[in-house]
């Protein structure tokens, strides 16, 4: 899977592994978590593995591809001082086992190979060029570099195996890349904006093998025995007969994200976050599997020796897997995962205590909940490939056009941090284009540098990270003079903000000493309950009229009550009405 999204989750060919991150752009970490059928799949928290991608001057919002390798060793031949991990325990000590391999792939050429931990940094194959797409099979790696080469590596190795350029779809603009089996030969396919090609590596001159007129397709994939080609494009899922002149024999309104064949059956995980099953046989899907309370399935791998599929799902920014045999997929037409429940068990007695204040805390701050909410809704965002893909050409068609719908386009709610990076270095290459989208940026932040609206700020911040030699090499007069207007903006709100801050400081301070106070006299209450002993109450008018009342004050009698109240307030007041620029 492809960081495009702001969600990593991959499982390592075997199941045995899972690659982990709910949201890229806030965390620089990908969690590997180890999975053992014999333990139904449930993790425990302390094997779980970190990546930190900091400790190698390395970013995680900037992979474009996450994969597992695999290869099979001798498990006699490893040195025998070798530590397993606690996980691998319940393994065989002799025999055969498969090592796997975390790869991430970069768009400036490095490829990085991490242990199956990811506790260690197994290889770095730096490439030349610019990495457009990557794959992986076995213990291979299939790169295609802006050059249009595509190159077979060793996860182990830095120098390719095999080495072509591409004929057809070279002038094309590639959306994705994949490596594909039918009947035991290896085959790669490259998805342009119109068309998708297949092309079969294993000549002495690669040619290609399968053509077809798509647009828009996601992904593909072939049927065991080899005679039907599945291809998802962004309305429907068709199969194509590849022993009848490839004429499409079925065809399924159902947008998909990722697709697998199990024996006769089609998987897809659809962008909606949950799976639809079919057979090319039948023209409706024979079962649906979604999650309750409509959380998101966001991987599935097949399990062919226990007749599984192993899906994970998002449970509270945390994977969770549920093995599902073929025998209930095949005899039931909806299947529901957490069925009757409403959260974990552990989680809900362990945060009970701290959710019941929480409670009272959230009643009495209904902007601060809202805000966090929104907080919360923006971390966890997950955009299908597809709509990334459908912004980005129409964004593309309005920059070329010089279209009036340039800013709905940059404020669409399918870009994600990552993707606006990914835009801004391959797709803005022209010094009009820049020009365009810098100008609309600054324009609608110049009229209101208090937007709330978070998309417009990293538009800039990474014209300005990426193209700042571009950007000043601009001479149009419009543009200059957007800039200067820009930094008048901002150098006004720079300057504003901390005395807003500092009020809002003390505003915060006032409203929690009031809040103490009556909580303070609430226990005095309660604990003169009964007796005949009067107690003086503080009037909440003459909290907020004297917030400056003497350090040395008390509420009632100072003998009966020693606590005492510190002044809220610093040394100088400054008023926004009297603040001047």
């Amino acid at each position: 899977m492809g960081s495009s999204l702001d969600l990593v989750a991959s499982f390592s060919h075997d199941s045995t592994r899972f690659a982990f991150q709910a949201s890229v752009a806030q965390k620089n970490n990908v969690d590997i978590y180890p999975l053992n059928e014999n333990k139904d799949y449930v993790v425990n928290s302390s094997l779980v593995s970190h990546i930190d991608y900091e400790t190698n001057d390395m970013k995680v919002s900037d992979v474009i591809f996450f994969g597992w390798c695999s290869e099979l060793v001798d498990t006699q031949s490893l040195n025998a001082k070798r530590k397993l991990d606690e996980d691998e325990e319940h393994g065989e000590s002799t025999g055969l086992r498969y090592e796997n391999f975390f790869v991430n792939g970069f768009p400036d050429g490095r490829i990085v190979v991490y242990s199956s931990n990811g506790k260690d940094i197994v290889n770095i194959i730096k490439n030349k060029k610019q990495v457009l797409g990557a794959d992986t099979d076995e213990s291979n790696i299939w790169i295609l570099d802006s050059d249009k080469v595509v190159k077979k590596l060793q996860y182990n190795n830095s120098k390719p195996i095999k080495t072509f350029t591409l004929v057809d779809g070279k002038d094309d603009e590639i959306i994705h890349f994949q490596v594909l089996h039918q009947n035991g030969v290896l085959l790669v396919c490259i998805i342009s904006e119109q068309v998708l090609y297949i092309v079969d590596p294993s000549k002495r001159r690669p040619s290609t093998k399968y053509r077809f007129e798509v647009v828009g397709a996601v992904t593909c994939e072939f049927s065991p025995d080899g005679k039907y080609l599945l291809i998802a494009d962004l309305q429907k899922l068709t199969a194509y007969d590849l022993t009848d002149d490839s004429k499409p024999v079925q065809s399924w309104s159902v947008q998909v994200e990722k697709l697998k064949f199990f024996n006769d059956l089609i998987f897809a995980l659809t962008t909606d976050g949950k799976m639809s099953i079919f057979k090319i046989s039948e023209e409706s899907k024979i079962c649906t599997i979604n999650v309750n309370q409509n959380l998101e399935i966001i991987d599935f791998a097949p399990i062919n020796n226990m007749q599984q599929v192993l899906i994970s799902w998002l449970n509270v920014n945390e994977p969770n897997f549920e093995p599902i045999s073929l025998k209930e997929i095949t005899s039931k037409e909806l299947i529901t995962i957490n069925e009757g429940k409403e959260s974990k068990p552990d989680e809900a007695d362990q945060k009970q205590p701290e959710e019941d204040e929480d409670e009272n805390q959230e009643e009495n701050e209904p902007e601060a909940q809202d805000e966090k909410e929104k907080t919360e809704t923006k971390v966890n965002k997950r955009v299908s490939k597809s709509d990334q893909a459908k912004i980005s050409n129409v964004l593309l068609s309005h920059l070329e056009s010089d279209s009036t719908e340039i800013l709905d386009d940059l404020v669409s709610e399918s870009w994600t941090e990552p993707e606006i990076k990914k835009f801004i270095v391959t797709k803005v290459n022209s010094m009009e284009h820049l020009s365009r989208i810098f100008s609309t940026i600054s324009e609608a932040i110049t009229q209101n540098p208090w937007n709330e609206q978070d998309l417009l700020p990293l538009w800039l911040k990474w014209l300005l990270t990426l193209k700042s030699g571009d950007l000043n090499s601009i001479k149009d007069k419009h543009t200059k003079k957007n800039v200067k207007h820009l930094k008048s903006a901002l150098r006004s709100s720079e300057e504003i903000l901390p005395v807003l801050l500092g009020i809002q400081g003390r505003l915060e301070m006032l409203r929690r000493q009031v809040k103490l106070r009556e909580d303070l006299v609430e226990l005095t209450m309660q604990d003169q309950e009964g007796e005949d002993d009067e107690v003086e109450v503080i009037e909440h008018s003459n909290v907020i009229n004297n917030p400056l009342q003497d350090q040395t004050s008390s509420v009632g009698n100072h003998e009966q009550d020693s606590i005492v109240y510190a002044n809220g307030e610093s040394d100088e007041f400054v008023d926004a009405s009297e603040y001047k620029d």
